[in-house]
């Protein structure tokens, strides 16, 4: 056979050729969609497992942010208190806060006293008898702030939770009405601060800057 004729029978037998996948092809391209199935699922489920076992570490860096946040805008200090039934976001009232006071910050959040009207002042603005000698604006009043703000997150039933100061020399876990408070000054500096989660299906170990607030280190162990 000369080399034409063997070019022309080849092109003929790929134009020729059975299309599609054979049996062998199908089977073998099934077995590995499952096996990348078998190892996938455990995979996602870990990762939720994960997230839904994380959400009181979540909870205390949202916490966090947003009492840092009002402490440098409204240049007063805020605190984040942690207890044995989660945490609580508030302005800073007294270092010796009591679980009755935590509470009643709470309740009141909830429902606050309504404002009192404004006592008309005897000002140049108002008149009261006085006479106006200038031109001049008065000086606009303070921004009002939200005085019961307060922000709870209630800690689920197998929360259990431990934390350590930088002057502290062990870790202690909050049981009973103990409270440990968590205070963000108006330059937005805090407490360098280390948290213990511990779970039924995770333990969390996370540690918090003090200039930021931010996760600096975390460590997870999922059971």
């Amino acid at each position: 056979m000369t080399n034409a004729s063997a070019l022309r029978h080849s092109s003929f037998c790929i134009r020729h050729s059975p299309s599609g996948f054979t049996l062998v092809e199908i089977i073998i391209a099934l077995t590995i969609v499952a096996v990348l199935a078998a190892a996938t699922i455990p995979m996602l489920k870990g990762f939720n497992d994960e997230r839904i076992a994380r959400e009181p570490v979540a909870a205390l860096v949202k916490l966090a942010r947003e009492a840092r946040f009002r402490a440098m805008t409204e240049k007063r200090p805020y605190q984040v208190a942690l207890h044995a039934t989660g945490f609580t976001a508030s302005r800073y009232s007294n270092p010796y806060l009591t679980r009755a006071e935590l509470l009643e910050l709470i309740e009141t959040s909830k429902n606050p006293p309504s404002e009192q009207p404004e006592i008309e002042k005897n000002d140049l603005e108002n008149g009261g008898g006085l006479t106006k000698t200038t031109q001049l604006t008065l000086a606009p009043p303070p921004p009002k702030y939200d005085e019961h703000w307060t922000q709870n997150y209630e800690a689920p039933a197998d929360m259990k939770l431990a934390m350590q100061f930088w002057f502290d020399t062990d870790t202690t876990y909050l049981e009973g009405d103990m409270i440990k408070l968590w205070v963000f000054q108006p330059s937005g500096v805090c407490q360098p601060l280390k948290v213990h989660v511990e779970r039924d299906s995770a333990t969390f170990d996370v540690e918090f800057a003090a200039l930021t607030a931010d996760i600096v280190k975390e460590s997870v162990d999922l059971r």
